[in-house]
């Protein structure tokens, strides 16, 4: 088992993360993220045959992945706009 770190020994390099997103249309390469961070939690879909078909990528610690995913999911602006059509009622 190693023993307690010396003070001055140099701690070893945090990993950090860049996420560049493309948005691609009509084959024009457009940036929209460009983020460098300590985490982060990133999802792609495409949709095939009317299926969604996501993939989910994400790295860093546990509890910066788990504050991340919960800003994602108690964004106001981000959820108004991915709410479903309700039908008016009479």
């Amino acid at each position: 088992m190693p023993g307690p770190r010396q003070p001055n020994a140099p701690r070893p390099p945090k990993p950090r993360y860049r996420v560049i997103c493309y948005e691609l249309t009509d084959g024009r390469e457009t940036v929209i993220i460009d983020s460098t961070d300590d985490g982060f939690v990133a999802a792609t879909g495409s949709i095939h045959n009317a299926v969604l078909e996501a993939e989910l990528a994400h790295a860093g610690p546990r509890e910066l992945q788990a504050h991340i995913a919960l800003m994602i999911a108690n964004d106001d602006q981000l959820n108004a706009h991915h709410q479903p059509k309700r039908k008016p009622t009479r």
